[in-house]
This record gives C-alpha cells, structure tokens and sequence, in this order.
C-alpha cells in the first residue's frame, strides 16, 4: 500500500469512527429526551391520580365530578403526547408508559362515572322514597311510582358497571407500574396504601347502595 493510499485508509477510518461517535452521541441525547419525557408524563399522571384517589373518601359532588373528569381529559392528553413522540429509540419504556397512562385514564374516567352514578341515585333514591310516602293508590301514583322505580334501577345499573371496572382497574395499577419502574427508578409511583384504601372506599359505596336499592325492588311495594 503506497502512503497516499495509507493516508486516505486512515482518512476514511477516522471519518467513519466520528460518524460513528456522532451517532452514538445522538442516540445517547434522543434516548435520553424520550426518557426525561415520558416520566414528565407518567408523573403527571402519578399526581392526578393521587388526588382523585382521596376523593373517594370525600361524599360525591358536582364539583369532585368535575375534578375527576378534568384529570381524565388531562391523563388522555398525556396519552395522545406519547403517542406522538419518536419512540424508537426506547421503545420498552414507551410500551410501559402507554399501558400505564391508558390504566390511569380509564380509572379517572370509571372514578367521573363511579361518582356521577352516586350523585344521581342521591337524588333519585329518596325522590322514590317520598313517593312511596305520598302514596294515595291513584292510577297516577302508580305510574308515577313505576317511573321512580326504572329511574332508580337505571342509574343504579350505570353506576354498578362503572365500580367494577373501577376495581378492576385499581387491581392492574400496581402491575402497570411495576412494568415501568425497572425504565425510571425515579418515578414516585402511587402508594399501595393510598390505591388499597380507595378500593376499599369505592366497594364500600357500593355495597351501600346496593342495600338500599335492593329495597325498591320488590314490585308489590308499587301495588
């Protein structure tokens, strides 16, 4: 090999090592935005789930309705975020990240449902009770007491298929952060106690308004 050639051999090594060091250093910094971004998302996430969480120890109310459906649209748009980064570059941590936000979505929106069924039977159920009390046996009371009754039955039925999912949810939380924590030792995940406790409230709830509608459903008390 004549030194021209030599020259040009370690010419083009050297090019070929500095492409190599830039794209390393590049991949390096683009890993490491994803990285920072999407713990910027799950935390946020973390944060709202906290405080909806400790609503569930709180009666039900417009304004708490409004909150949890708020954290929702919020948790959702963290979610549509993710989906529109480059996630190749780290693409485990970014399937742990979806499957985590998609889970806090779905508790925030079952918790707006969970809550917005009680409030509704808060209404429903003693407007049903006063009837009964007002009953006079005219043809008009029946029907009237019949419609109380479906309203009832209704609302409790909508509000029956959102605090399961609700519990369903909160039972795969834990697994959906255990999958992302191995990718950011430094998220704070949300507090077991803090998810066993709304669980427990939520089950609570339920169990407490299944026993009172329970009542209204024996059909000669409309007769």
């Amino acid at each position: 090999m004549t030194s021209r050639s030599r020259t040009i051999a370690i010419a083009l090594v050297a090019v070929l090592a500095a492409a190599a060091l830039g794209y390393w250093a590049y991949s390096a910094n683009k890993k490491r935005e994803l990285h920072n971004a999407i713990v910027a998302l799950v935390q946020d996430a973390n944060q709202r789930l906290r405080g909806a969480l400790g609503a569930e120890s709180a009666p039900p109310s417009a304004g708490t309705v409004k909150k949890l459906d708020e954290h929702a649209s919020a948790v959702d748009g963290r979610l549509q975020e993710l989906k529109r980064v480059d996630a190749s570059f780290n693409l485990a941590m970014a399937d742990a990240a979806d499957s985590y936000l998609v889970t806090a979505r779905e508790i925030l929106r079952r918790q707006t449902a969970s809550h917005r069924g009680r409030l509704l039977l808060a209404d429903s159920l003693p407007a049903l009770r006063e009837h009964m009390r007002a009953d006079n046996r005219t043809g008009s009371w029946v029907q009237e007491a019949v419609k109380a009754k479906e309203r009832v039955e209704k609302d409790f039925r909508e509000y029956r298929v959102a605090a399961e999912q609700l519990g369903k949810l909160l039972d795969s939380l834990t697994r959906d952060q255990a999958k992302i924590a191995p990718h950011a030792p430094e998220l704070s995940p949300v507090e077991e106690s803090l998810v066993s406790d709304a669980r427990k409230q939520a089950l609570a709830a339920y169990k407490q308004l299944a026993e009172e509608v329970e009542k209204t459903k024996q059909l000669e008390a409309y007769r």
